[in-house]
């Protein structure tokens, strides 16, 4: 999401949520499979008065665009294999992070001499930016994976994942997921935090150990932290998780959405109640909900989320899709008598 200096955030804590549909509204198709991992702007935030989402597949970040938030039109590609991607808008200007690592892909990505100069292989975080959501700047070197302790822990090579910028006092912190826990899918193991005093970093990391890990007693975060989307409120935090846990009654692996509050952006609690959403019994969430952002539209009172969650196979794969929720405080709904 973008910057939430202006969104009631502590009323996330208070707000019921419905899924808009039993459908997704951005399905995977053939030849782009697995979407995951959604950010969003609103029109209102956008420079040509439409909603801008992105999102990640298999062979990169995916630009959507759409006139309702409900039926959305691919724009092409943004970053061949980029994943994890976040939105950041400061002074105007939009950036965008994400996750990259490998070789370069022949013949389909194009540098310059100084990026063939400055590339790394290793799991790291970019940033691109621009001032129209089509034309992006050059990437730049946010963090890499190597400098963050917890990114190698039970993986033969570091990785980073589900980088968030969040401005702080002094600088910017990112908070960013390190290694990996289980596979089909796998999910983020571990939360750490590193701060900048320059947007364009260099970033470091807060701390040599986790911020968050998975929480052995806890029923809903007991195998790894999953994805955690974080929201700065005026005097608080917020944030959605997407946890990884034991589910007894199936028997098997799953991912739900908890609700975290703090004080300070560190230390994190799990907001008391049920989580915002968990797996269906059946159909295309039945599996795991993996990723979630959420923004609060001043207009129509209530709160978007986009997620992404896995349940159907395909062809002998998992397919992953975009779904969305409406979230809103039941105080604000209008008893059935007075709707108009």
């Amino acid at each position: 999401m973008m910057n939430a200096r202006t969104q009631p955030v502590e009323q996330l804590v208070e707000s019921s949520w419905f899924p808009f549909s039993d459908e997704p509204v951005i399905p995977d198709v053939w030849y782009v499979p697995r979407l995951s991992c959604p950010v969003f702007l609103f029109p209102e935030d956008t420079p040509d008065g439409k909603w801008h989402l992105f999102a990640h597949s298999w062979l990169g970040i995916q630009h959507y665009v759409s006139e309702s938030g409900i039926r959305w039109e691919p724009m092409g590609m943004v970053q061949v294999r980029g994943k994890y991607p976040f939105l950041f808008k400061e002074k105007g200007l939009f950036h965008i992070l994400y996750e990259k690592h490998g070789r370069p892909v022949p013949f389909v990505e194009r540098f310059t001499k100084r990026m063939r100069k400055d590339y790394i292989e290793g799991s790291h975080i970019e940033m691109r930016s621009s001032n129209d959501l089509t034309i992006w700047s050059e990437p730049r070197i946010l963090l890499e994976a190597k400098n963050i302790p917890s990114a190698s822990d039970y993986r033969k090579k570091p990785t980073l994942s589900h980088p968030q910028l969040v401005s702080v006092d002094g600088g910017y912190r990112m908070y960013v997921g390190s290694s990996k826990y289980g596979e089909k899918p796998a999910s983020t193991r571990y939360i750490c935090t590193a701060f900048s005093s320059t947007l364009d970093g260099p970033y470091k990391a807060e701390s040599q150990l986790p911020l968050l890990e998975a929480v052995p007693n806890d029923r809903w975060r007991n195998l790894a932290t999953g994805r955690l989307s974080v929201y700065k409120g005026s005097d608080s935090y917020v944030a959605l998780q997407n946890a990884r846990y034991w589910d007894v009654a199936n028997k098997r692996q799953s991912s739900a959405i908890v609700l975290l509050t703090s004080i300070d952006g560190l230390q994190w609690q799990r907001a008391a109640g049920e989580p915002i959403l968990v797996p269906a019994e059946r159909g295309w969430t039945s599996a795991h909900i993996m990723t979630c952002d959420v923004r609060y539209k001043q207009d129509e009172a209530c709160w978007y989320c986009y997620f992404s969650a896995t349940g159907e196979r395909k062809f002998g794969f998992f397919r992953e899709s975009i779904g969305l929720l409406i979230g809103k405080i039941p105080a604000l709904r209008k008893p059935i008598g007075m709707q108009e």
